[in-house]
């Protein structure tokens, strides 16, 4: 049985009046009157009326008609076939494309889609004239009919989630920004709750649902939505890849993630229906005065009309079952707010540190290649290889420190380099004193090493004896004089330079110059070489 259309179904309703009329005994004028057609139309229906036999010329009165032989049938069933004369012409296209329809079936049922068809079709015709001949000829079957099942959530189960765009808008530079909607509907009672934001980031989209998890003063048990990449990193029907931030986040609530299929919306059809609604909603805001903030309070005063009417689903406040029924049920609020976190995968690079905001921070360098997990808030950092926990790092703050790394991943030079172990190693060799007035001078700096008194007084042993120099320490740190003129007063008044009088006290002056390097011979050897040398030539 196919649809009736609106026009059809008045045409069925006016037949059935004349022909009522008729056997009534009323004239044809009189239906004229009452059903407003023309009386050509009232004799056609009469002349039909007569060859149905739901009339009959009266036996007193030729003019006047009585009821048939046939009954009427009940509304709202037809009493002549219903005929579509638009139907029933061929038109042009028929005429066009019926020579090519076996052509079109064998391409059909070989795999073609009917934009392939369209485009390989031998014949010109206009493309949705073309796409009616395939449903009107059954060679494109219809698409299946979706039988949805309803939805039904019990208390505290369920809030769906969903965005959606609002408006645009021009800010003072004249560039055109888009403000979207984020929605949320607990599944039972359709309490309803809504926050305009400018961006659809991370950050945002938790503020956001933090807020709404205070509004209610609990958390549901389970949160739908749809697969954005705030939620999953990579969709499916069956096993979505969530997104570890956000599961971080459902876990410091307790909440369960419902990310649902690709292409079903109607899964979180109570929230979905509400996008456009909100949509109407800012059709009496004035855009020209836009602000976050008004266009938040617009909406809330909305919203407080909305959870007090009676919602058509359930006949009751949505405000009042949820602070009856819903309410009570959900989840206490976790005792420590939840920090938003920033997560980021970064490749582990040779030298072993790992990039996260424009900062490196470093882990163990045979980790080399490896990707690496780092999620951070504003105080802290995690970094996770592997599933497992490397390092945790303070986050650096300081805009010109790029680089942190703990001291067990340091080369030794590194250390050495920090720490100015390096100074006090080399002025142990001259003298206790002199290291005690090294590390003064590095504890004055405060950090800032001054390399020039530190190595002027570092080198004053290749003028004066080591033993001098450790002298001219102390007497200087007894007059609380920790500087280098000092020191080097005191050595011209206390001391007499090196002289290089014979060989001899030149290896004593210069034991490193004699003895050389690792693979090299003493200077004693040459000497000795040269001298029997002379001598042979003697």
């Amino acid at each position: 049985m196919r649809f009736v259309k609106k026009k059809e179904m008045e045409r069925i309703i006016v037949d059935r009046k004349i022909v009522e009329g008729l056997r009534d005994g009323r004239s044809l004028t009189s239906l004229t009157k009452s059903t407003g057609k023309g009386k050509g139309y009232i004799i056609k229906i009469r002349d039909l009326a007569r060859e149905y036999g739901y009339i009959e010329v009266s036996k007193v009165n030729n003019k006047i008609y009585t009821s048939g032989s046939r009954l009427i049938p009940e509304f709202p069933v037809a009493l002549f076939p219903l005929r579509d004369g638009r139907s029933e012409k061929v038109s042009e296209t028929d005429n066009i494309l019926d020579p090519n329809r076996d052509w079109m079936k064998e391409r059909l049922e070989l795999g073609w889609s009917p934009q392939t068809l369209f485009e390989e079709l031998p014949v010109s015709v206009p493309r949705s004239n073309f796409y009616r001949y395939l449903h009107r000829t059954k060679l494109m079957k219809d698409a299946v009919a979706r039988n949805t099942v309803e939805l039904i959530h019990t208390p505290g189960e369920c809030l769906q989630v969903d965005w959606g765009k609002l408006f645009d808008v021009v800010d003072t530079n004249g560039c055109k920004r888009s403000i979207w909607i984020f929605i949320g509907v607990l599944g039972h009672s359709r309490y309803e709750m809504a926050r305009v934001v400018e961006r659809l980031d991370f950050a945002t989209t938790m503020e956001v649902l933090i807020s709404m998890f205070e509004e209610l003063g609990g958390v549901p048990r389970k949160v739908t939505s749809d697969n954005p990449k705030v939620f999953v990193q990579k969709a499916s029907d069956y096993e979505p890849l969530l997104n570890p931030a956000f599961e971080r986040f459902a876990g410091h609530y307790g909440f369960t993630v419902e990310a649902l299929p690709p292409s079903a919306p109607e899964k979180k059809g109570k929230v979905e229906r509400m996008v456009p609604v909100k949509r109407r909603i800012f059709e009496s805001y004035d855009l020209s005065t836009y602000t976050l903030e008004t266009a938040q309070a617009h909406l809330n005063r909305k919203l407080s009309i909305t959870n007090e009417r009676k919602h058509g689903t359930h006949l009751q406040r949505p405000i009042d079952v949820f602070l009856t029924d819903e309410a009570p049920t959900l989840r206490p609020l976790p005792i420590l707010r939840y920090e938003i976190e920033t997560i980021v995968q970064s490749k582990i690079r040779k030298d072993g540190y790992v990039r996260f905001l424009n900062k490196f921070y470093r882990v163990d360098s045979r980790l080399n290649g490896e990707m690496a997990l780092v999620i951070g808030n504003s105080s802290h950092l995690s970094i996770y290889c592997n599933g497992r926990l490397l390092e945790n790092y303070e986050k650096i703050t300081d805009k010109f420190t790029t680089k942190a790394s703990k001291d067990h991943y340091k080369e030794s030079w590194e250390k050495t380099l920090e720490d100015h172990g390096h100074y006090l190693q080399r002025a142990a060799t001259i003298g206790a004193n002199v290291e005690r007035f090294i590390s003064l001078v590095l504890a004055r700096g405060e950090g800032f090493v001054d390399t020039r008194v530190v190595w002027g007084l570092l080198t004053l042993n290749k003028k004066y004896q080591n033993a001098d120099v450790d002298k001219a320490c102390l007497s200087a740190l007894e007059l609380s004089q920790v500087n280098l003129k000092t020191v080097r007063q005191l050595l011209n008044i206390m001391a007499s330079p090196k002289t290089n009088t014979d060989s001899s006290s030149t290896e004593e002056l210069h034991p490193a110059q004699s003895i050389g390097g690792k693979f090299a011979r003493p200077m004693s050897d040459y000497k000795n070489h040269l001298k029997l040398i002379y001598s042979q030539s003697e």
